[in-house]
């Protein structure tokens, strides 16, 4: 099927829009006793955060997790691909894309191994060796039981990405409880009220040969990218998606005029699957895209293209068409 696209407006969906909350401040009221009399104030439980966080280092982590440059390697392919689903044991697992966060306090330290600011948060960062590490993870899965058929299912969090280590595939869970001998735990602020402790995933093997081994990627491929200068006020670009071996589910499209950002359109197969042919695994989709122009003179306009799949394989790809009018 032949599909053309034509840009006169800025197309933005709104399915799908992710609620960001703001963090809710709590407070705690604090007894302070001064000879035999009490007096009671109000305390920012913000205000304990440095002062818990630097107990919580000295006291609760057992020691630093460090993997091998192939497991680093191995690890950091995972990351960059996220599945968006796995199953394990008598669980499937989702991840988390939306909704308020959750982060959990580690019991090790877990290493820096590539560049990002907001996976490897710098507020808990420590040096040990001249390597980073960290000790808070923010969630990442939600797993309910595959037998869990509920309208409301019983879902447990899991946080942070799976890491490989040892011939195995690690994530932090739920640590049951915290040994705060030495610390009040009215004291504990209430936003750390989660530790995660590491378990294996058994079976995740699999996952990552499907998403990462065996997963081909998508192409794009223009059928008449212009290498001269159109005459015309309009032109159709003829475009091709070649699905490899997962159906596309997202496509964006920008439009640059001289340079400048212009327009943009995205399609999400999840809410515009009726508007859009979205090619199956192992198909090619043929489309048009109609590039129009009334300024005079030189002008020079960049099509991006951009899709991805269902095992979050993505591809880009751009042609460049300038008028001579």
């Amino acid at each position: 099927m032949k599909k053309l696209l034509i840009f006169t407006f800025l197309l933005v969906s709104c399915g799908g829009a992710e609620v960001i909350e703001e963090p809710v401040i709590t407070t705690t009221t604090v007894e302070i006793v001064t000879n035999t009399t009490s007096t009671t104030t109000t305390l920012d439980t913000y205000q304990l955060q440095p002062i818990f966080l630097e107990w919580y280092v000295q006291n609760s982590i057992n020691g630093y997790i460090n993997l091998t440059e192939e497991e680093i390697e191995k690890t950091i392919a995972l990351h960059r691909k996220w599945p968006s689903y796995f199953e394990w044991n008598e669980s499937e697992c989702y991840i988390k894309d939306r909704g308020t966060t959750q982060e959990a306090l580690l019991d090790e330290f877990f290493p820096v191994i590539y560049e990002n600011d907001w996976y490897f948060d710098t507020s808990y960062i420590v040096t040990n060796k001249n390597n980073d590490y960290v000790y808070w993870l923010d969630i990442g899965y939600y797993c309910a039981l595959k037998s869990d058929t509920a309208e409301y299912r019983d879902f447990k969090p899991l946080y942070g990405k799976p890491f490989y280590q040892n011939n195995k595939w690690w994530i932090f869970e739920d640590k049951e409880s915290l040994d705060l001998t030495g610390y009040l735990e009215s004291r504990v602020p209430g936003m750390y009220a989660t530790w995660g402790t590491r378990v294996e995933i058994e079976g995740f093997e699999e996952t990552y040969d499907e998403w990462i081994t065996n997963a081909i990627s998508p192409q794009i491929v223009f059928g008449n990218c212009p290498e001269e200068p159109m005459t015309d006020t309009s032109f159709e670009l003829s475009w091709d998606i070649i699905a490899g071996n997962s159906d596309i589910d997202y496509v964006f499209i920008v439009f640059e005029k001289n340079g400048e950002y212009e327009t943009r359109a995205y399609f999400e197969k999840e809410f515009n699957e009726d508007i859009f042919p979205f090619p199956l695994a192992n198909t090619r989709g043929e489309f048009g895209q109609l590039v129009s122009n009334s300024d005079e003179g030189i002008t020079n306009y960049v099509v991006s293209f951009e899709v991805t799949d269902e095992l979050n394989n993505r591809t880009r790809n751009s042609c460049e068409v300038t008028f001579d009018n």
